[in-house]
């Protein structure tokens, strides 16, 4: 998940915080379907810090019984924005933000 990235939502604003529980799911869902080893293969949940922001959001990483906090930090990449073609293939006027994503774990709860 580190080094990924992802467009955000056309009609939000520089400080909406709505990817943050979305991104709790994608965390649970990655961990189930990539974690091998001792990684649980179920029950895998992800829950948001009260404390997170619109760049950088903190969430305990829970399944069997390990605990995990991992830090996600946003970063707006305006290189990687989209700007979809008008009607009738002329410029459009919509611009699809692009994020980048830098991810670190550690044991232990947030």
């Amino acid at each position: 998940m580190d080094g990924s990235s992802g467009f955000g939502d056309i009609y939000a604003e520089d400080n909406d915080t709505g990817w943050i529980d979305e991104y709790a799911t994608r965390i649970e869902q990655e961990v189930v379907e990539h974690g091998g080893g001792d990684a649980p293969q179920y029950g895998v949940t992800a829950t948001p810090a009260d404390a997170n922001t619109p760049s950088e959001a903190r969430y305990t990483v829970t399944g069997g019984d390990s605990a995990f906090c991992m830090q996600v930090t946003r970063t707006r990449s305006k290189d990687g924005d989209y700007e979809p073609p008008g009607i009738g293939g002329g410029q459009g006027t919509v611009t699809v933000p692009s994020y980048d994503f830098a991810v670190t774990t550690r044991e232990g709860g947030c």
